[in-house]
């Protein structure tokens, strides 16, 4: 399933169900955004460049416009009513139309490059996370979040060929995420567990130093 037809199976940006789930979705997305906050590099190279990959309507990347440590947060997405719909909420949104396959930037310039609940909807997620590992700094983070197996959508391998499934997208188990990052040459460094356990995420580094994997919950 497409992401437009994704959007289109809770009723469009209008629809009351996609308020319904936006709402949600913006509580899920304060959270994530501390998290992520805590992990920028530690490099004195400041303020920071963010990249939400994949945003949809990009409330992260409004908070991320409030961080103090953050220059530009950028939001890129194919879906030009997603954009157009953040860019309603808020004016400060530097939206950009493209490709996560194909970013539009160049190489090594953004501190973190995330993305929620994006990848597992792409026909080869490799090459999307292959394109944010080129775009982060070599001492940046790279973040992806997606469907877990082992939350409550331990149901989705048997309803995968459904209408419901294919929304839904493919599920993850916390090593074959870690693995995925791992084939582009990122490093991952911690994952979490988060919105009630529906979704697995983890942070990688793009740096050479091995760090061992670490768990956390956030709910």
């Amino acid at each position: 399933m497409s992401l437009r037809s994704s959007w289109q199976f809770i009723g469009g940006v209008n629809a009351r169900t996609y308020r319904m789930f936006d709402r949600l979705r913006c509580g899920v997305n304060r959270r994530l955004v501390r998290y992520l906050g805590s992990h920028l590099p530690t490099s004195p190279e400041k303020p920071f460049f963010v990249l939400e990959s994949g945003s949809g309507p990009a409330f992260a990347t409004s908070l991320f416009t409030d961080h103090r440590e953050v220059r530009r947060a950028v939001c890129l997405d194919i879906d030009e009513t997603a954009l157009q719909e953040a860019k309603r909420r808020d004016p400060r949104c530097l939206a950009v139309v493209g490709d996560m396959c194909n970013l539009p930037f160049r190489s090594n310039c953004f501190a973190l490059i995330f993305n929620s609940s994006t990848v597992e909807h792409l026909e080869s997620p490799r090459d999307a996370i292959r394109e944010m590992a080129r775009v982060c700094r070599n001492d940046g983070r790279v973040f992806v979040g997606v469907p877990y197996l082992f939350g409550p959508l331990i149901f989705q391998p048997l309803i995968r060929r459904t209408v419901i499934g294919e929304w839904l997208g493919p599920v993850f188990s916390r090593r074959r995420l870690a693995r995925l990052l791992a084939s582009e040459g990122l490093r991952p460094i911690e994952s979490i567990r988060y919105f009630l356990r529906f979704f697995i995420g983890t942070v990688a580094t793009k740096g050479d130093t091995p760090i061992p994997l670490s768990k956390k919950v956030c709910t």
